[in-house]
Protein backbone atom coordinates (compact mmCIF):
# COMPACT_ATOMS: atom_id res chain seq x y z
CA UNK A 1 0.00 0.00 0.00
CA UNK A 2 2.72 2.56 0.95
CA UNK A 3 4.46 1.35 -2.68
CA UNK A 4 0.84 1.96 -4.32
CA UNK A 5 1.04 5.81 -2.72
CA UNK A 6 4.35 6.87 -2.86
CA UNK A 7 4.32 5.87 -6.64
CA UNK A 8 0.88 7.95 -7.15
CA UNK A 9 2.55 10.87 -5.50
CA UNK A 10 5.50 10.55 -7.61
CA UNK A 11 3.47 10.51 -10.83
CA UNK A 12 1.53 13.73 -9.91
CA UNK A 13 4.80 15.29 -9.03
CA UNK A 14 6.45 14.25 -12.50
CA UNK A 15 2.99 15.93 -14.28
CA UNK A 16 3.28 19.29 -12.34
CA UNK A 17 3.17 22.57 -14.61
CA UNK A 18 4.50 26.22 -14.23
CA UNK A 19 4.61 27.90 -11.05
CA UNK A 20 2.89 31.34 -10.89
CA UNK A 21 6.31 32.72 -10.84
CA UNK A 22 7.22 30.99 -13.76
CA UNK A 23 4.24 32.24 -16.01
CA UNK A 24 4.48 35.85 -14.93
CA UNK A 25 8.20 35.97 -15.94
CA UNK A 26 6.89 34.26 -19.11
CA UNK A 27 3.93 37.00 -19.45
CA UNK A 28 6.60 40.01 -18.95
CA UNK A 29 8.93 38.51 -21.45
CA UNK A 30 6.33 38.09 -24.21
CA UNK A 31 4.59 41.62 -23.55
CA UNK A 32 8.05 43.20 -24.22
CA UNK A 33 9.01 41.12 -26.77
CA UNK A 34 5.28 42.18 -28.53
CA UNK A 35 5.46 45.81 -27.61
CA UNK A 36 8.74 45.78 -29.49
CA UNK A 37 7.72 44.08 -32.50
CA UNK A 38 5.01 46.34 -32.60
CA UNK A 39 6.92 49.49 -31.91
CA UNK A 40 9.34 48.38 -35.00
CA UNK A 41 6.55 47.83 -37.37
CA UNK A 42 5.33 51.39 -36.49
CA UNK A 43 8.65 52.99 -36.97
CA UNK A 44 8.66 50.87 -40.71
CA UNK A 45 5.13 51.60 -41.41
CA UNK A 46 6.20 55.82 -40.63
CA UNK A 47 9.60 55.52 -42.75
CA UNK A 48 7.78 53.80 -45.52
CA UNK A 49 5.24 56.42 -45.69
CA UNK A 50 7.87 59.21 -45.52
CA UNK A 51 9.43 57.61 -48.36
CA UNK A 52 6.67 57.45 -50.34
CA UNK A 53 5.36 61.03 -49.79
CA UNK A 54 8.81 62.64 -50.72
CA UNK A 55 8.86 60.21 -54.18
CA UNK A 56 5.28 61.61 -54.35
CA UNK A 57 6.53 65.26 -53.72
CA UNK A 58 9.57 64.74 -56.41
CA UNK A 59 6.82 62.91 -59.31
CA UNK A 60 4.62 66.12 -58.22
CA UNK A 61 7.32 68.87 -58.42
CA UNK A 62 8.58 66.91 -61.97
CA UNK A 63 5.25 67.40 -63.46
CA UNK A 64 4.71 70.93 -62.40
CA UNK A 65 7.90 72.12 -64.08
CA UNK A 66 7.38 70.00 -67.08
CA UNK A 67 3.82 71.87 -67.17
CA UNK A 68 5.36 75.48 -66.53
CA UNK A 69 8.39 74.37 -68.52
CA UNK A 70 6.23 74.08 -71.98
CA UNK A 71 4.56 77.53 -71.37
CA UNK A 72 7.68 79.47 -71.07
CA UNK A 73 9.88 77.65 -73.33
CA UNK A 74 6.92 78.97 -75.88
CA UNK A 75 6.14 82.38 -74.94
CA UNK A 76 6.10 84.84 -77.71
CA UNK A 77 5.47 82.00 -80.21
CA UNK A 78 3.72 83.28 -83.68
CA UNK A 79 3.49 80.57 -86.04
CA UNK A 80 7.16 79.88 -88.23
CA UNK A 81 7.95 83.39 -86.13
CA UNK A 82 8.20 85.17 -83.19
CA UNK A 83 8.09 88.68 -81.98
CA UNK A 84 11.56 89.13 -81.48
CA UNK A 85 12.03 88.13 -85.84
CA UNK A 86 9.56 90.32 -86.87
CA UNK A 87 10.82 93.62 -85.95
CA UNK A 88 12.53 95.50 -88.70
CA UNK A 89 10.53 93.29 -91.12
CA UNK A 90 10.02 95.30 -94.37
CA UNK A 91 6.10 94.87 -94.46
CA UNK A 92 4.86 96.28 -91.26
CA UNK A 93 2.19 99.16 -90.78
CA UNK A 94 4.35 101.25 -87.97
CA UNK A 95 1.10 102.53 -87.15
CA UNK A 96 -0.56 99.18 -86.03
CA UNK A 97 2.43 97.93 -84.55
CA UNK A 98 3.72 97.86 -80.78
CA UNK A 99 7.12 98.22 -80.02
CA UNK A 100 8.33 97.58 -83.64
CA UNK A 101 6.74 94.64 -84.32
CA UNK A 102 3.64 93.72 -86.65
CA UNK A 103 0.91 92.80 -84.80
CA UNK A 104 -3.21 94.03 -84.73
CA UNK A 105 -3.35 94.31 -80.17
CA UNK A 106 -6.66 95.00 -78.89
CA UNK A 107 -5.98 98.31 -76.43
CA UNK A 108 -8.49 97.60 -73.69
CA UNK A 109 -6.45 97.43 -70.60
CA UNK A 110 -8.04 94.77 -69.83
CA UNK A 111 -5.81 91.53 -68.54
CA UNK A 112 -6.84 89.23 -70.65
CA UNK A 113 -6.32 91.22 -74.19
CA UNK A 114 -3.02 91.72 -72.80
CA UNK A 115 -0.78 90.61 -75.77
CA UNK A 116 1.67 93.22 -75.72
CA UNK A 117 5.44 91.96 -77.45
CA UNK A 118 7.86 92.53 -74.73
CA UNK A 119 5.45 91.27 -72.05
CA UNK A 120 4.97 87.88 -73.27
CA UNK A 121 6.14 86.70 -69.48
CA UNK A 122 5.52 88.82 -66.40
CA UNK A 123 5.65 88.04 -62.73
CA UNK A 124 4.37 88.78 -59.76
CA UNK A 125 7.00 88.68 -56.24
CA UNK A 126 5.65 88.08 -52.94
CA UNK A 127 6.56 90.62 -51.03
CA UNK A 128 4.99 90.28 -47.40
CA UNK A 129 1.32 91.04 -45.94
CA UNK A 130 -0.23 89.22 -49.08
CA UNK A 131 1.33 92.04 -51.23
CA UNK A 132 3.19 91.47 -54.68
CA UNK A 133 4.96 93.82 -56.75
CA UNK A 134 3.75 94.43 -59.10
CA UNK A 135 0.44 94.44 -57.93
CA UNK A 136 -1.61 91.63 -59.58
CA UNK A 137 -4.14 92.66 -61.96
CA UNK A 138 -7.84 92.49 -60.31
CA UNK A 139 -9.19 91.45 -63.85
CA UNK A 140 -7.49 87.95 -63.01
CA UNK A 141 -10.48 86.40 -61.38
CA UNK A 142 -9.01 84.54 -59.22
CA UNK A 143 -7.32 87.92 -57.85
CA UNK A 144 -10.79 89.17 -57.47
CA UNK A 145 -11.89 85.52 -55.66
CA UNK A 146 -8.80 86.00 -53.15
CA UNK A 147 -7.81 82.25 -54.42
CA UNK A 148 -4.30 82.42 -54.88
CA UNK A 149 -2.20 82.07 -51.89
CA UNK A 150 -0.53 84.87 -50.10
CA UNK A 151 3.07 83.25 -49.68
CA UNK A 152 4.23 82.46 -53.23
CA UNK A 153 4.83 84.29 -56.34
CA UNK A 154 2.46 84.25 -59.33
CA UNK A 155 3.93 84.32 -62.96
CA UNK A 156 1.66 84.98 -66.58
CA UNK A 157 2.98 83.65 -69.66
CA UNK A 158 1.06 85.09 -73.43
CA UNK A 159 1.40 83.64 -76.42
CA UNK A 160 -0.37 80.57 -78.39
CA UNK A 161 -2.09 78.15 -76.28
CA UNK A 162 -3.45 74.61 -77.28
CA UNK A 163 -3.31 72.96 -80.65
CA UNK A 164 -2.64 74.36 -84.44
CA UNK A 165 -4.91 74.52 -87.00
CA UNK A 166 -4.07 75.17 -90.61
CA UNK A 167 -5.37 77.10 -93.08
CA UNK A 168 -7.63 75.89 -96.23
CA UNK A 169 -4.98 76.03 -98.68
CA UNK A 170 -7.24 77.51 -101.35
CA UNK A 171 -8.47 80.78 -99.53
CA UNK A 172 -7.02 84.32 -100.30
CA UNK A 173 -7.21 86.85 -97.43
CA UNK A 174 -7.99 90.54 -98.34
CA UNK A 175 -7.95 93.31 -96.00
CA UNK A 176 -11.35 93.86 -96.09
CA UNK A 177 -11.78 90.02 -94.80
CA UNK A 178 -13.75 89.25 -91.00
CA UNK A 179 -12.50 85.17 -91.19
CA UNK A 180 -11.17 82.79 -92.36
CA UNK A 181 -11.79 78.92 -92.47
CA UNK A 182 -9.86 76.47 -91.35
CA UNK A 183 -8.30 73.02 -92.77
CA UNK A 184 -11.10 70.37 -91.70
CA UNK A 185 -10.16 67.35 -93.60
CA UNK A 186 -10.00 64.19 -91.31
CA UNK A 187 -10.70 64.33 -87.53
CA UNK A 188 -10.46 67.69 -86.39
CA UNK A 189 -11.14 69.25 -83.18
CA UNK A 190 -11.33 72.40 -82.24
CA UNK A 191 -10.70 73.53 -78.85
CA UNK A 192 -11.81 77.27 -79.14
CA UNK A 193 -14.97 78.94 -78.14
CA UNK A 194 -16.57 82.08 -78.84
CA UNK A 195 -15.59 85.19 -77.02
CA UNK A 196 -11.90 83.73 -76.65
CA UNK A 197 -9.11 84.32 -78.44
CA UNK A 198 -7.29 83.44 -81.75
CA UNK A 199 -4.09 83.99 -83.13
CA UNK A 200 -3.59 84.31 -87.21
CA UNK A 201 0.21 83.94 -87.72
CA UNK A 202 2.39 83.14 -90.60
CA UNK A 203 6.10 83.78 -91.50
CA UNK A 204 5.45 87.36 -91.83
CA UNK A 205 3.26 88.43 -89.49
CA UNK A 206 0.66 87.90 -86.65
CA UNK A 207 -2.77 88.60 -85.36
CA UNK A 208 -4.54 88.69 -82.06
CA UNK A 209 -8.62 89.26 -82.17
CA UNK A 210 -11.44 88.40 -80.16
CA UNK A 211 -13.10 85.04 -81.66
CA UNK A 212 -16.78 86.40 -82.07
CA UNK A 213 -19.23 83.45 -84.00
CA UNK A 214 -20.38 80.77 -82.72
CA UNK A 215 -19.17 77.33 -80.89
CA UNK A 216 -21.54 75.48 -83.49
CA UNK A 217 -19.78 77.81 -86.88
CA UNK A 218 -16.54 77.41 -84.69
CA UNK A 219 -16.57 73.64 -84.79
CA UNK A 220 -17.48 73.61 -88.16
CA UNK A 221 -13.82 75.75 -89.06
CA UNK A 222 -15.20 78.71 -89.53
CA UNK A 223 -12.83 81.50 -87.57
CA UNK A 224 -14.80 84.97 -87.49
CA UNK A 225 -13.95 88.09 -85.97
CA UNK A 226 -16.49 90.64 -85.80
CA UNK A 227 -17.38 93.81 -83.41
CA UNK A 228 -17.35 91.82 -80.79
CA UNK A 229 -18.80 93.60 -77.31
CA UNK A 230 -17.59 94.99 -73.79
CA UNK A 231 -14.47 96.07 -72.94
CA UNK A 232 -12.85 93.77 -74.81
CA UNK A 233 -14.60 94.60 -78.45
CA UNK A 234 -12.04 94.37 -81.55
CA UNK A 235 -13.57 97.63 -82.36
CA UNK A 236 -11.77 99.24 -79.71
CA UNK A 237 -8.84 97.34 -80.65
CA UNK A 238 -6.14 97.89 -84.21
CA UNK A 239 -8.11 95.57 -86.26
CA UNK A 240 -7.94 97.77 -89.32
CA UNK A 241 -4.46 98.16 -89.51
CA UNK A 242 -3.81 94.79 -91.39
CA UNK A 243 -0.15 93.83 -92.04
CA UNK A 244 0.38 93.00 -95.74
CA UNK A 245 1.48 89.46 -94.82
CA UNK A 246 -1.50 88.47 -94.11
CA UNK A 247 -3.18 89.04 -97.00
CA UNK A 248 -2.98 86.12 -99.80
CA UNK A 249 -2.75 82.77 -99.02
CA UNK A 250 0.37 80.43 -98.39
CA UNK A 251 3.01 81.90 -96.21
CA UNK A 252 2.48 78.90 -93.91
CA UNK A 253 -0.47 80.49 -92.55
CA UNK A 254 -1.64 78.88 -89.16
CA UNK A 255 -4.60 79.01 -86.42
CA UNK A 256 -4.09 78.74 -82.88
CA UNK A 257 -5.80 80.34 -79.69
CA UNK A 258 -4.11 83.06 -78.10
CA UNK A 259 -4.42 82.75 -73.92
CA UNK A 260 -2.66 84.50 -71.42
CA UNK A 261 -1.73 81.33 -68.71
CA UNK A 262 -0.95 82.48 -65.30
CA UNK A 263 0.29 79.73 -62.92
CA UNK A 264 -0.57 80.44 -59.39
CA UNK A 265 -0.52 78.75 -55.79
CA UNK A 266 -3.86 78.00 -53.80
CA UNK A 267 -5.43 75.84 -51.65
CA UNK A 268 -7.58 72.65 -52.96
CA UNK A 269 -10.74 73.63 -53.16
CA UNK A 270 -10.17 77.07 -53.87
CA UNK A 271 -10.67 79.10 -50.93
CA UNK A 272 -10.71 76.43 -48.59
CA UNK A 273 -7.66 77.40 -45.65
CA UNK A 274 -7.63 73.46 -44.62
CA UNK A 275 -7.29 71.84 -47.97
CA UNK A 276 -4.10 70.88 -50.05
CA UNK A 277 -2.02 73.37 -51.29
CA UNK A 278 -1.75 73.03 -55.00
CA UNK A 279 -0.81 74.48 -58.09
CA UNK A 280 -2.93 75.87 -60.30
CA UNK A 281 -3.21 77.22 -64.35
CA UNK A 282 -5.60 80.07 -64.92
CA UNK A 283 -6.21 80.67 -68.67
CA UNK A 284 -8.20 83.42 -69.45
CA UNK A 285 -9.83 83.60 -66.45
CA UNK A 286 -10.57 80.04 -66.16
CA UNK A 287 -8.73 78.35 -62.94
CA UNK A 288 -7.72 74.59 -62.88
CA UNK A 289 -6.17 72.30 -60.94
CA UNK A 290 -2.85 71.27 -62.10
CA UNK A 291 -0.63 69.75 -59.36
CA UNK A 292 -1.33 68.93 -56.10
CA UNK A 293 1.19 69.43 -52.90
CA UNK A 294 2.53 72.86 -53.83
CA UNK A 295 2.79 74.62 -51.16
CA UNK A 296 5.07 77.83 -52.31
CA UNK A 297 6.80 78.93 -55.75
CA UNK A 298 9.27 81.13 -55.82
CA UNK A 299 10.73 82.85 -59.43
CA UNK A 300 13.87 84.08 -59.92
CA UNK A 301 14.13 85.87 -63.93
CA UNK A 302 17.47 85.83 -66.00
CA UNK A 303 17.70 89.13 -67.30
CA UNK A 304 20.12 89.28 -70.77
CA UNK A 305 21.98 92.91 -70.82
CA UNK A 306 25.09 92.53 -72.57
CA UNK A 307 24.99 93.52 -76.07
CA UNK A 308 27.91 91.98 -76.16
CA UNK A 309 27.04 88.96 -75.11
CA UNK A 310 23.68 87.68 -76.60
CA UNK A 311 20.96 85.06 -75.11
CA UNK A 312 22.89 84.45 -71.85
CA UNK A 313 21.41 86.03 -68.37
CA UNK A 314 23.97 88.47 -67.00
CA UNK A 315 21.79 88.69 -63.63
CA UNK A 316 18.94 87.30 -61.86
CA UNK A 317 16.45 89.45 -60.42
CA UNK A 318 12.74 89.16 -58.66
CA UNK A 319 9.81 90.44 -60.46
CA UNK A 320 9.21 93.68 -58.42
CA UNK A 321 13.37 94.70 -59.45
CA UNK A 322 11.90 94.19 -62.73
CA UNK A 323 8.94 96.20 -62.59
CA UNK A 324 11.64 99.00 -60.63
CA UNK A 325 13.69 99.12 -63.61
CA UNK A 326 11.47 99.14 -66.22
CA UNK A 327 10.50 102.80 -67.79
CA UNK A 328 8.81 103.75 -71.04
CA UNK A 329 12.16 103.57 -73.04
CA UNK A 330 13.58 100.59 -71.20
CA UNK A 331 11.61 97.47 -70.64
CA UNK A 332 13.74 95.00 -68.88
CA UNK A 333 10.69 92.73 -69.17
CA UNK A 334 11.99 92.21 -73.10
CA UNK A 335 15.46 91.14 -71.33
CA UNK A 336 14.66 88.06 -69.78
CA UNK A 337 15.82 84.80 -71.57
CA UNK A 338 15.63 82.18 -68.82
CA UNK A 339 13.43 81.78 -65.47
CA UNK A 340 14.49 79.88 -62.63
CA UNK A 341 11.63 78.41 -60.31
CA UNK A 342 11.83 76.89 -56.80
CA UNK A 343 9.07 74.82 -55.67
CA UNK A 344 8.26 73.65 -51.71
CA UNK A 345 5.97 70.68 -51.66
CA UNK A 346 4.12 69.50 -48.94
CA UNK A 347 3.09 66.16 -48.55
CA UNK A 348 -0.75 65.48 -49.23
CA UNK A 349 -1.69 63.41 -45.96
CA UNK A 350 0.39 63.72 -42.09
CA UNK A 351 3.31 62.22 -41.93
CA UNK A 352 5.14 62.20 -38.44
CA UNK A 353 3.51 61.40 -35.04
CA UNK A 354 4.35 64.53 -33.55
CA UNK A 355 4.53 68.34 -35.16
CA UNK A 356 7.85 69.48 -36.30
CA UNK A 357 9.29 72.67 -36.72
CA UNK A 358 10.14 73.09 -40.45
CA UNK A 359 11.28 76.44 -42.56
CA UNK A 360 12.73 74.86 -45.81
CA UNK A 361 15.31 77.02 -48.17
CA UNK A 362 15.30 77.66 -51.58
CA UNK A 363 19.01 78.59 -52.19
CA UNK A 364 18.70 79.00 -56.14
CA UNK A 365 16.01 81.52 -55.52
CA UNK A 366 16.98 82.98 -52.42
CA UNK A 367 14.29 82.46 -49.99
CA UNK A 368 13.96 80.56 -47.05
CA UNK A 369 9.95 79.88 -45.50
CA UNK A 370 8.84 80.87 -42.64
CA UNK A 371 9.03 78.02 -40.11
CA UNK A 372 6.02 75.89 -40.38
CA UNK A 373 5.00 73.00 -37.04
CA UNK A 374 2.61 70.14 -37.80
CA UNK A 375 2.85 66.38 -39.20
CA UNK A 376 3.46 67.50 -42.72
CA UNK A 377 6.81 66.18 -44.77
CA UNK A 378 8.33 69.13 -47.14
CA UNK A 379 10.97 68.72 -49.66
CA UNK A 380 12.43 71.62 -52.36
CA UNK A 381 12.91 71.47 -55.54
CA UNK A 382 14.36 73.78 -58.36
CA UNK A 383 15.22 74.89 -62.12
CA UNK A 384 15.63 76.58 -64.74
CA UNK A 385 14.03 77.01 -68.29
CA UNK A 386 15.17 78.82 -70.81
CA UNK A 387 12.58 80.88 -72.83
CA UNK A 388 13.61 80.07 -76.73
CA UNK A 389 11.84 82.73 -78.06
CA UNK A 390 14.04 85.21 -76.15
CA UNK A 391 17.47 83.36 -77.28
CA UNK A 392 17.04 83.87 -81.46
CA UNK A 393 17.54 87.81 -83.48
CA UNK A 394 17.63 90.93 -81.29
CA UNK A 395 15.25 92.09 -78.71
CA UNK A 396 12.49 93.77 -79.49
CA UNK A 397 11.15 97.38 -78.98
CA UNK A 398 11.63 99.01 -75.82
CA UNK A 399 8.78 101.12 -75.85
CA UNK A 400 6.17 99.87 -72.73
Amino acid sequence: MNKYLSHQVKKVRSQSGFTIVEILVGLVLGVAILTAALNMQSQYKRGFKLSGNKLDMQTNAKFAFEYMGQSLRSAGSLGCKNSQILQGESDVISDGCYGGVCIDFNIPAVAYADFRPGFEIKGYEYTGAGATAPGLPADFSFVASGFNNDDSDVISVSGGFGEVYNLSSEQYLVATDTGFNLEMSGPVNVRLKQSQYGMLTSCYGAKVFKVTNSDASIATGSIQWGSGGGADDNALGQLGKKGLSLVGSGNQREFRRAAVTTYFVGMDPLGDANGVPTLYQDVDGVSSRLIEGVEEMHILYGLSEDPKVRNVADRYVTADVIDAETTATNNKWASIVSVRIGLIMRSIDPVFKSPQAQNKNLACVNYTQTTKTDRFARSTYCTEVSVRNRLVGSRIGDKV
